[in-house]
């Protein structure tokens, strides 16, 4: 690996050292999420580092006593990971509402993991319907209430916008590129 690199290969060979040391550079917290429907842009703009949260890649042993033997790698690996304390770090968990894994793994994570505030976001699904704005702005609003109180800090409408603006700025406009 080249030294242009490396820093890319540490932070993905160890993501949760990269985020204790981030948070202790920083003294900023650490938001912990699932899915890419999470509103990172809400959680930078609190100030905080959205941490994606993939599943580990060791034996499963304690999860075992939470999930049913169906449930996905992905759920089971995560909550071998917060409940061998591999997730401390997290201030906070936010889960996204996109399969009933998730939404069954936010509330056995209620119960036994202790990772600061616990925020439940419920994204619609169909976004075509008449109702589906006014939903999404009242859903994403709630989080920024709730973030806010989880935080104890405030999130400004400069902070919201210079997360999105840098958001946009680092995403590929896709649909530019198609025919």
């Amino acid at each position: 690996m080249t030294d242009l690199f490396q820093p890319l290969d540490d932070i993905v060979s160890s993501p949760g050292d990269y985020a204790r040391d981030w948070k202790a550079e920083t003294g900023r917290p650490v938001v912990g999420y699932m899915c890419s429907y999470a509103p990172e842009e809400i959680i930078t703009a609190a100030g905080a580092l959205p941490f994606r949260i993939f599943s580990g890649y060791g034996s499963i042993s304690l999860a075992d006593a939470h999930l049913q033997a169906y449930s996905c790698s992905l759920i089971r690996g995560v909550l071998e990971d917060a409940l061998s304390g591999k997730l401390d770090f997290l201030d906070g968990m936010v889960f996204p509402h996109t399969c009933d894994s998730i939404q069954r793994l936010s509330d056995i994570w209620r119960i036994n993991v202790s990772t600061g505030f616990l925020i439940d976001v419920g994204i619609p699904a169909v976004l075509n319907t008449p109702h589906a704005g006014a939903y999404l702005t009242a859903v994403l609003a709630d989080f920024k209430v709730r973030l806010e109180t989880g935080l104890n800090r405030s999130i400004t409408h400069d902070a919201l916008q210079k997360s999105a603006i840098s958001r946009m700025q680092s995403e590929p406009d896709w649909g530019r590129s198609m025919p």
